[in-house]
């Protein structure tokens, strides 16, 4: 991979740090997702999604894209051992309004170890914080406040941790995910399933979602949603209106088959 057109593309100073650390990885992260957005647009046009790292630059770097949580994790770890770390690569579950949860391993996080301690990384997900997250305990957790609200990732047991965000005056699980390290190939059944099956939530809706200045925009084939402080603006999606949307909020300039129609 071309590291030094990454670092260019994600407007990172590549002499900022020279070994890793806690702050060298929130920077990079943080980069990262204000730059890259998440976005399932190539499954939305039954484009076949490529979870080889050149592929993905490719994408991400010449043609100024995003893509979804097995894309752009397994990007970034490539990038942050370029840079020095040690990442693994964790199964995760979604939960799902009602108490649901989605398909085992249907998100893909990362955990970076730093002196002892397990930071989730993750730049996948679509609602998480500017900085990655320690893993603690319950009864002693490190809140991670944030734009978009609070944030924090708490062990469950030895193998199993939480990702949660305070909504309603109570801490809300957004996806559940194991400690055992897995590969890229590990997901290849989940990588099928969320870009062609038509139970998936990626094949059966359009989402474009990233962190910004002010909050949050997040774009379905219905609406695209400015979160600003906690508060929403919605404005109607159309065939007419969405490839300014895409530019002006994302800085994607991409067609959608289902909304040229």
């Amino acid at each position: 991979m071309n590291f030094e057109g990454l670092e260019q593309y994600l407007n990172i100073d590549n002499t900022k740090y020279n070994t890793p650390s806690l702050d060298a990885l929130n920077y990079y992260l943080k980069q990262y997702m204000l730059t890259v957005p998440f976005e399932n647009i190539d499954v939305q046009n039954g484009v076949k999604i490529s979870v080889e790292v050149e592929d993905i630059y490719n994408k991400v770097v010449n043609h100024q894209r995003g893509g979804f949580c097995y894309e752009m994790n397994n990007f970034f770890k490539a990038y942050l051992e370029h840079k020095g770390f040690t990442v693994n690569m964790v199964s995760a579950t979604i939960h799902t309004p009602g108490g649901g949860r989605s398909l085992k391993g249907s998100h893909m996080s990362l955990i970076v170890p730093i002196d002892g301690v397990d930071y989730v990384s993750d730049v996948g997900f679509g609602d998480l914080p500017l900085s990655v997250m320690p893993i603690t305990q319950e009864e002693n957790s490190t809140i991670i406040h944030d734009i978009n609200g609070d944030f924090r990732a708490i062990y469950v047991n030895d193998n199993l941790f939480y990702i949660q965000k305070w909504k309603d005056d109570d801490w809300d699980t957004q996806y559940e995910a194991e400690l055992t390290p897995r590969h890229i190939h590990d997901f290849d059944y989940n990588i099928e399933y969320n870009q062609t099956n038509p139970n998936s939530t990626f094949v059966k809706r359009l989402l474009v979602t990233m962190p910004k200045s002010y909050g949050r925009a997040t774009m379905s084939q219905d609406n695209l949603t400015l979160t600003k402080q906690q508060k929403k603006e919605k404005y109607d999606v159309t065939s007419e209106n969405y490839r300014q949307f895409l530019k002006e909020e994302f800085n994607l300039d991409v067609k959608i088959d289902r909304l040229e129609s």
